[in-house]
């Protein structure tokens, strides 16, 4: 098979391996774009061609996490994952669809070392054996298998995987987009658990909070005080984030905010809100008109 053939053949695939791995739209992308570059092979040796490029992405994922985690302690302020956004109307890829992990769980994902993330990621969203799994991390079966269990034991999770009901996500969308221009956030924060944790990632680059900020209550007083301070003026955009309903800020043309939410599993109402206003983490977006 001809290298170009391969590439649009297994870009989409391997580019979500490489996203849920490190939580980063423009690494995934790098990650990919330089296997391709570097692939000298006979494809006709390769049994299976999927199962090897998979093996490759991961691998390449785990050196890079490697480096990354140390460049993560010294992150100014909590590190969150760059958001996927489309618009509302537009369909996602459908590999990627198919497949698409919900941005609260990618920020769980962050509590695992890179092994237990590879895993975890190969087994839960790409439901790889454990013996494929041991084969691409060159680890034995039994290994992975505790691995797997040790990871979720650490993410007690009860999180979905996928993104959830998008026409309820879509009734809190709507409704922060109408506090935002008003300044009236009252309506909006009747849809928040009293223990609601709102989390900012401007990295540094972009004035946000240093610290999750908990509690219903204090929330309540740093959404009012951004909004006081102008931090919402420009257009705020219903779009899609990985799979899920949350909202674009653009300004004079260029995005500055994504927020999307985690809803609490049995009230329905949000449990965490993330805004990433961080430009580096921005950039990937797509101008929307």
């Amino acid at each position: 098979m001809e290298l170009d053939t391969l590439y649009k053949t297994y870009r989409p695939f391997l580019f979500s391996i490489a996203y849920r791995m490190l939580g980063s739209v423009t690494d995934a992308e790098d990650i990919v774009h330089d296997l391709f570059l570097q692939l000298k092979l006979d494809t006709d040796e390769i049994k299976d061609m999927k199962a090897y490029l998979a093996k490759m992405t991961t691998n390449r994922c785990l050196n890079f996490l490697k480096s990354a985690r140390k460049r993560r302690e010294v992150y100014t302020g909590p590190w969150l994952p760059e958001p996927r956004v489309n618009e509302t109307d537009q369909p996602l890829d459908k590999v990627v669809t198919d497949e698409t992990v919900a941005y609260a769980f990618l920020v769980l994902l962050e509590q695992l070392s890179p092994v237990e993330r590879a895993v975890f990621v190969l087994r839960e969203a790409f439901t790889y054996s454990y013996e494929d799994i041991a084969e691409m991390l060159e680890k034995n079966e039994v290994n992975c298998r505790k691995i797997y269990s040790r990871a979720k034991r650490k993410l007690q999770n009860d999180r979905p995987v996928h993104p959830e009901d998008t026409k309820h996500v879509d009734l809190l969308a709507k409704t922060f987009i109408k506090a935002s221009a008003t300044g009236n956030f009252e309506e909006f924060l009747d849809l928040l658990t009293e223990d609601v944790v709102l989390v900012t990632d401007g990295g540094g680059k972009v004035l946000s909070a240093l610290n999750p900020i908990v509690t219903k209550q204090r929330v309540s007083s740093f959404l009012k005080g951004v909004s006081a301070k102008g931090g919402f003026i420009g257009e705020l955009l219903p779009v899609m984030v990985n799979g899920q309903e949350g909202i674009l800020q653009m300004k004079e043309g260029k995005p500055i905010k994504v927020i999307c939410f985690e809803l609490d599993p049995k009230q329905k109402n949000i449990r965490k809100i993330f805004i990433v206003t961080n430009p580096d983490k921005l950039n990937h977006i797509p101008v929307i008109d």
